[in-house]
């Protein structure tokens, strides 16, 4: 079932492209930094909060290019989950933060916390920064999304690491399947449409009067008849997800990876 949001696009224009949406979003990305850090300090940086700005961070960041958001299959997002999507455009954080329904964070490099104002912030309302170390990092950055998790928020991971400069699903990384399979959460598979279009990798302007359409899957889940599945495979499953809400012919299909009993080593 299709979901239009943001559905008050005034009529359109001629066909333009400016810098000026881009130039908002970075106020709005302070504003909101700004405005989370100062609940904090007066006790009030709840998820509840967070979840409140954002809702009307995406909103303006659409309106500023006069664009709409439609959704498809949110009904598969039934309990906290891993959302692994395309990933071509800055467009597509916004994008995900109005479709996926209730709370959702994202994975990000570590740099990114180092920002003034904006890394606080996104530390401190669920964000869950990762960077490759010791072992005893990454069990710290794990205990952070577990955390995350445990408020009930949902978790987007770009699987391909970075934003694909072409608009095809590049190779991906396994971070997100072995996070999944260490939460025992599902991986909701999902396909963004449109946000290229209106920021391409890379640009500095943004077309207006356009939509954004963001598909989701049904959830794959890690644990199978009591049987804890491998993370190539899930990564495989969800891979195949993905190209068939994009509408791309699926791959060739490598030889199943095993499946682990449930209590085996992450």
């Amino acid at each position: 079932m299709s979901i239009v949001l943001l559905d008050h696009v005034r009529p359109v224009g001629p066909a333009r492209r400016d810098p000026m949406p881009v130039v908002k979003t970075v106020f709005y990305t302070l504003d909101i930094s700004a405005r989370f850090l100062v609940a904090i300090a007066l006790g009030r940086g709840t998820v509840a909060r967070a979840d409140a700005l954002l809702d009307g961070y995406w909103r303006r960041i659409f309106s500023s290019g006069n664009a709409r958001l439609v959704v498809e299959g949110r009904e598969h997002f039934t309990r906290p989950s891993i959302v692994v999507t395309n990933h071509t455009s800055l467009l597509d954080i916004p994008a995900l933060m109005g479709a996926v329904p209730g709370s959702m964070r994202m994975v990000l490099k570590e740099e990114l916390t180092k920002v003034p104002v904006w890394g606080p912030a996104l530390v401190a309302s669920g964000f869950v920064p990762v960077t490759r170390g010791t072992r005893e990092k990454a069990i710290e950055q794990l205990g952070a999304a577990q955390r995350t998790f445990d408020q009930g928020v949902h978790v987007w991971v770009a699987p391909e690491g970075t934003r694909s400069k072409k608009g095809e699903l590049g190779p991906f990384k396994k971070g997100a399947f072995h996070l999944a399979r260490s939460l025992r959460a599902p991986l909701v598979p999902g396909w963004i449409d449109g946000a290229s279009r209106i920021v391409p990798n890379g640009a500095l302007d943004a077309g207006y009067h356009q939509t954004v359409t963001v598909r989701f899957g049904p959830a794959i889940e890690p644990i199978v008849d009591g049987r804890r599945r491998s993370a190539e495979e899930m990564m495989r499953d969800a891979r195949a997800a993905i190209l068939a809400l994009g509408g791309r012919p699926p791959e060739p299909v490598a030889e199943s990876a095993p499946i682990e009993a449930e209590g085996a080593r992450v």
